[in-house]
């Protein structure tokens, strides 16, 4: 029988859907005419549909030596060594005789996907954005895009494609995707806005739950995240990360009792697990059980979180008198903030102030209408300074109201370009009015109590504030340059656009020079009402401090003011690196610890010094 006689049997009984048969007929054909291209294709696909790997690889390979050009064959074997995991050779297949531009919709799909899974991110793209243009309704190819954009850095770009595929119908691995690259930013609302979506349409999933309640916390609902989160923890057969979540979010919002009761119905359910270990670890912290603490944050894999375990360990560390090993930690951790959220691109936080600084001149003065707002009580100075301690204080004095970090005079600058040299009176009080709006969707209702806005960075923003707000008494808290710079490389912080700067020890030292000189320039050049406050000071003589500067914005004295705890409990959660701290005893142990880092911090005493003999403080 004849090859051409195999390759008509052969071909009917694939028509029949008779495989095995199909195949037989083919190779028997193939005994005569080896090289026969048809009796190749015929036994290749029969050979993939019966699932038979080994002669499928060889019955393509050869159709390949005999058609190269061919793009059918080489997209059926790269399919089968991708199903098999072969990446890198499925790649070479593809990539042996082809123009990644042109071939079917399928064989581009492959191609850019194995360039994606081989680390060649950068060529995958422009296949991708030629396949979405096709198929603008394909939202795994949309997905795809989106991870090679974020693989190559353009995080703007890949948060585009995200929401391009959340739209075409995405499935859930999309939304967590998209709020991934939304955290990176510190688009809160937007993440918040994002899963909320993602809750709507897979009301089921629990990791859409879990991210769900995390972007509550980040979004100041820490109440509404527990509540999320709670009934998860419960439901998890193996203690896993809805258990680890909560807990934190119960140490940040100063529930221990809740903390503890959580690890205790981990432990009476026998849910032990090294996610347990951390939570006891970081508990016993809280406790200040430090070597019992060390204990457990020892026997915590990296694998739960090396960031964390790395901020876990610097802790105890640190309260135990290991100051090499707290320091090495601190750093791990800080390489770790770095490494899941890579810088922007362009100038940084510090160089930006530093064009701020040079560029800063007094403003041509203008005289304002009266309007129905009170210029606010503004209080500044270096994160971790005191500024929480200073405002939780503020907040027992019941004609105020104060607002923490939020970011209303940010969002009237960027609504009223170039207000900071403007001179149109007009234009001043709209901003003004801008400003108050603002605060009433950030906050709780002034109710005609006065506006205190505490954002420590806001030092380098006077020139926008005195145009707005000439009359605004100015609180500046300030505290041992060294102190500082070490307690900003030792905080955890989001590592927005100005908080990444204390990553890096050299960097957070030169950044406050930076900030530290545009605010020295500002109180040159601009005629600010300001009151410094000394942290040391207010921490070793608290009513004189306090009643003084009580004295300069002219309030009612109460001596229940002194009572920072009670204050800090009606405020609520705190949003800053301070919440440990605040609802503690007022201590003394951060005072100074610059000295027991001396050696650490010896490369950066150049910088810091200039500002320590101005400062009047010990070298």
């Amino acid at each position: 029988m004849t090859a051409e006689h195999h390759r008509a049997r052969a071909a009917s009984a694939l028509q029949r859907g008779d495989f095995a048969a199909a195949l037989a007929e083919a190779e028997q054909g193939l005994a005569h005419a080896p090289a026969e291209g048809a009796l190749l294709a015929l036994g290749g696909l029969c050979a993939l549909q019966q699932g038979d790997d080994a002669r499928a690889e060889d019955l393509l390979g050869r159709q390949i030596a005999v058609a190269p050009t061919d793009p059918a064959p080489r997209t059926n074997l790269a399919m089968l060594l991708t199903r098999q995991g072969r990446l890198e050779e499925a790649l070479g297949v593809l990539e042996a005789h082809a123009d990644g531009s042109a071939g079917s919709p399928k064989a581009r799909r492959l191609l850019a996907y194995l360039l994606q899974e081989n680390g060649r991110e950068a060529e995958a793209v422009p296949l991708y954005r030629q396949l979405t243009a096709e198929a603008p309704g394909d939202f795994e190819l949309w997905n795809n895009l989106g991870n090679a954009l974020r693989a190559t850095g353009d995080t703007a770009g890949a948060i585009q494609a995200f929401q391009r595929a959340v739209h075409a119908g995405a499935a859930p691995e999309v939304f967590l995707n998209l709020s991934e690259l939304l955290t990176r930013q510190d688009s809160r609302h937007r993440r918040l806005q994002v899963m909320e979506a993602a809750r709507r349409r897979f009301p089921g999933h629990r990791g859409i739950a879990l991210e769900y309640g995390l972007a509550l916390a980040a979004a100041d609902s820490p109440e509404g995240a527990v509540d999320l989160l709670r009934p998860l923890a419960d439901t998890e057969d193996e203690l896993g990360e809805a258990h680890v979540e909560l807990g934190l979010l119960y140490e940040n919002l100063n529930r221990l009792d809740d903390l503890r009761a959580l690890i205790e119905s981990a432990e009476r359910r026998g849910l032990e697990a090294p996610e347990l270990d951390f939570l006891r670890a970081w508990l016993l912290r809280r406790e200040e059980r430090f070597a019992e603490a060390e204990v457990f944050a020892a026997r915590v894999p990296e694998t739960i979180s090396v960031l964390r375990r790395a901020q876990l360990s610097a802790e105890i560390a640190d309260r135990l008198g290991k100051t090499g090993e707290a320091f090495d930690h601190y750093r791990r951790m800080n390489r770790e903030v770095v490494a899941s959220r890579p810088a922007p691109d362009g100038p940084n936080y510090r160089q930006t102030i530093e064009q701020v600084t040079a560029e800063m001149v007094a403003p041509p003065p203008v005289e304002l209408p009266d309007d129905d707002w009170r210029d606010p009580v503004f209080v500044v100075g270096f994160p971790r300074s005191g500024t929480t301690l200073l405002d939780t204080l503020l907040s027992g004095f019941p004609e105020l109201r104060v607002f923490e970090e939020k970011p209303m005079l940010s969002e009237t600058a960027a609504a009223f370009p170039g207000l900071s040299r403007s001179a149109d009176p007009a234009l001043i009080a709209a901003a003004r009015t801008d400003y108050f709006m603002r605060a009433e969707r950030h906050g709780p209702p002034l109710e005609g109590r006065w506006l205190v806005d505490k954002h420590p960075l806001h030092m380098a923003q006077m020139p926008l504030i005195q145009r707005l707000f000439p009359r605004a008494p100015i609180v500046m808290i300030e505290r041992h340059p060294c102190d500082v710079v070490l307690s900003c490389f030792m905080a955890n912080f989001t590592p927005n656009f100005a908080m990444r700067s204390f990553t890096d020890l050299e960097e957070a030292a030169r950044t406050y020079d930076a900030v530290l000189s545009c605010w020295t320039r500002a109180c040159a050049l601009l005629p600010l009402t300001v009151k410094a406050v000394r942290y040391e000071q207010m921490i070793e003589d608290l009513e004189p401090t306090v009643r003084t500067l009580a004295d300069f914005l002219g309030l009612v004295w109460r001596d229940s003011v002194l009572d920072h705890r009670a204050s800090a409990a009606r405020r609520g959660p705190v949003r800053t690196a301070s919440y440990a701290q605040i609802g503690q005893p007022i201590y003394r142990r951060a005072v100074g610890r610059w000295k027991r880092y001396e050696e650490e911090l010896a490369p950066i005493r150049p910088v810091l010094e200039p500002w320590i003999r101005r400062l009047g403080y010990e070298s």
